[in-house]
């Protein structure tokens, strides 16, 4: 293998697939090679005609793709539902897999996936792209170490709007508890859009290769857009490495923040906003600098996965048992009831849905550490 160019067929060319193109279309010499793309709607996606004009061939399904060829990697980012039957289709024909966050809608569906990587001798990378930045591991290995101390307190804000053409898209599984045949989807701002931040605190949290368990599990989660799920949460959490978390996280807002962290541990308090560091400021004064979460980009993955099909020895940081820790708090979450916005405070802007003055109350939340419940707007806002 280290002499030919890595085999990577692509499985979903549309939505976050577009990031990933857009790299590897810019990439000079690769040591890999799309060697077929499966997509029943590959016609629509915008790097479509690019991929026609490099020659890759389409398939309607994985298992046409396999009857007639290879592939060292499979690059999954297909709709949550489809993600542990695409793993297994891929293993079970000999490929190593990266898939796109989350896990899947079923957190026990990890088990099923490492036993089946194990017989096959292959290994499934889950995308949760900060796990692989060498910042985060820098900061997971100060907190294995014992650096910062124990966890205290980790909080993570972050409001990215979506209008309602995010809802409708693709096949409508968007919002969505489970598909027609029954399938959990469980697709929200904290399962998807928004699952990196929550995975985060779990991640930095957990012994080396997992994450720590979110227990005790508390949630506001509102609806404001039609869909099934909610699109809006302040959720509450102990650790089980010890300490507190709490995510704020909307899609319902009228401004874009995009994600900021506050995490204190008992020596040292670390902070990350957008286009910056990660800086952890210990009580003796000293300050560490563990650069951006966001590394060399958002594609920067697939180049460790391509590496890894090299390698006899290739763990990835982030396994289905790593990422089940995020799907299993999901789960917690979504046993909390979901409440309705009143029309009185629904406003409107092209496509946008928003809740009035929703942006101020969460920043609000995050400043003093509560959730929506311990305000009084939430009472008078919900049905």
């Amino acid at each position: 293998m280290a002499d030919r160019k890595i085999k990577m067929l692509c499985v979903g060319i549309g939505g976050y697939a577009h990031i990933y193109m857009k790299s590897f279309f810019e990439r000079k010499d690769p040591d890999f090679e799309i060697v077929g793309a499966v997509d029943p709607y590959a016609s629509s996606a915008p790097d479509y005609a690019a991929l026609c004009e490099r020659g890759v061939r389409f398939y309607s399904d994985m298992e046409e793709f396999y009857k007639e060829n290879y592939a060292d990697l499979a690059l999954i980012t297909t709709p949550i539902h489809f993600h542990t039957r695409h793993i297994l289709t891929a293993l079970d024909h000999g490929s190593n897999v990266l898939c796109e966050k989350p896990l899947s809608g079923v957190s026990a569906d990890a088990e099923l996936i490492e036993n089946r990587a194990r017989e096959v001798g292959k290994f499934v990378m889950i995308g949760y792209q900060w796990s692989y930045s060498s910042a985060i591991q820098a900061l997971k290995a100060d907190v294995l170490n014992g650096v910062l101390g124990k966890p205290v307190f980790l909080k993570t804000f972050i409001l990215w709007p979506r209008k309602e053409e995010y809802f409708s898209r693709g096949s409508g599984w968007a919002g969505k508890l489970t598909a027609n045949d029954g399938t959990v989807i469980n697709d929200s701002v904290a399962a998807n859009a928004c699952a990196h931040y929550i995975h985060n605190m779990l991640f930095v949290c957990g012994e080396e290769y997992l994450a720590a368990e979110a227990l005790n599990v508390r949630a506001d989660l509102i609806r404001v857009n039609n869909i099934e799920n909610f699109d809006n949460a302040t959720i509450r959490f102990s650790l089980s490495s010890g300490g507190e978390c709490l995510f704020i996280a909307a899609h319902s807002a009228d401004v874009n923040i995009n994600p900021i962290f506050e995490y204190r541990f008992e020596n040292a308090t670390v902070t990350y906003k957008e286009g910056g560091s990660i800086v952890a400021r210990f009580k003796d004064g000293t300050e560490k600098d563990y650069g951006s979460p966001n590394g060399a980009g958002s594609a920067d993955k697939a180049y460790q996965a391509i590496a890894g099909c090299r390698d006899k020895d290739f763990k990835p940081v982030c396994t289905p048992y790593t990422a089940a820790a995020h799907t299993r708090c999901i789960e917690s979450v979504q046993k909390e009831k979901i409440y309705n916005v009143k029309k009185e405070y629904v406003r409107k802007k092209e496509t946008l849905v928003y809740i009035d003055g929703f942006t101020d109350l969460l920043k609000r939340c995050y400043a003093e550490e509560i959730m929506l419940r311990e305000t009084e707007e939430f009472e008078r806002m919900v049905e």
